[in-house]
């Protein structure tokens, strides 16, 4: 009994802790105070992948204190039973604390480099749809109505672009690039209208996950309105110089195009009545952010 004390008081004040943070949010919500808010709010850039991070940020501290923690408890858990028990000091026993302490640091290292590593490339995920989204933005200034991370099935849609020249998914991927002497060559993609030829490797998905999100929202679309839209789509490639090697293909542009992209791409016009109709539609959906305060 005496070696599960150290655990005792670790598991307990977890416990306190827990229940003093409900008590103090329930004696804030018995003040009768409510948010003056009563708006949803629209999904911004990102904000899937922003929570992620939050998750993994919570992951990440859980695996920190345990990995600081529970070997410091089985070591005092081993100490006291020694202490306590009057026992006297037994190899076999010492040892298999050790590999048993061992094998748990081992094990949440394991997680939390995992952890560590999937935070990197979310968060490289969430800049790169941060960096396209507030591009797009701009686009509100010349007329278009500017959606982003629209909720779907099992799946979010970065971008929706909607204006008189149509509608448009824009799907933003972030890659890293190579650290070598030759920083032009390493920061340019060359496209040839069915793959991207990277400097350290070929990808086709990135065009296949676009067209399909396009194809998927084209049909969501047309339910939703009662009309044929068609949705065209769009790779959006932050940091990186796009190549083209062939005029086939969807566009695929630095985000710092997109002015010139949108000046140029051939019209499939909409009626202002249309645009109305697609734009609520996609508020609906994406205006799904209850304030809190």
């Amino acid at each position: 009994m005496h070696q599960l004390i150290p655990f005792i008081i670790i598991i307990g004040t977890v416990f306190i802790a827990i229940g003093a943070v409900n008590i103090f949010r329930y004696q804030i919500a018995r003040k009768g105070l409510r948010s003056p808010f009563t708006q949803k709010l629209e999904r911004f850039p990102g904000q899937s992948l922003l929570k992620r991070l939050d998750e993994l940020n919570e992951e990440i501290s859980i695996q920190t204190a345990a990995l600081l923690s529970v070997p410091i408890a089985i070591y005092a858990g081993y100490i006291s039973n020694l202490y306590f028990g009057n026992r006297p000091f037994n190899y076999i026993e010492a040892i298999v604390a050790g590999v048993f302490a061992t094998g748990f640091l081992g094990y949440t290292l394991f997680k939390l480099r995992g952890f560590l590593q999937e935070r990197r490339n979310i968060r490289l995920g969430y800049e790169g749809e941060l960096t396209a989204g507030q591009t797009l933005n701009r686009l509100m200034l010349a007329g278009y109505r500017v959606f982003h991370d629209f909720p779907a099935e099992k799946f979010n849609i970065d971008h929706i672009v909607v204006g008189a020249k149509g509608v448009f998914a824009i799907e933003t991927k972030t890659r890293s690039k190579r650290t070598t002497t030759n920083r032009q060559q390493d920061a340019t993609v060359a496209y040839d209208g069915r793959a991207l030829h990277f400097p350290n490797g070929t990808d086709i998905d990135m065009i296949a996950q676009a067209k399909r999100q396009s194809k998927w929202l084209s049909n969501w679309l047309s339910q939703a309105v009662g009309k044929d839209i068609t949705v065209r789509a769009i790779v959006a490639l932050p940091g990186w110089f796009v190549k083209r090697t062939s005029s086939k293909g969807i566009p695929i542009v630095n985000p710092k195009q997109f002015d010139s992209l949108f000046d140029h791409i051939q019209a499939r016009p909409l009626t202002t009545e249309m645009i109305i109709r697609i734009s609520y539609q996609l508020d609906q959906k994406c205006r799904d952010i209850e304030l809190q305060a």
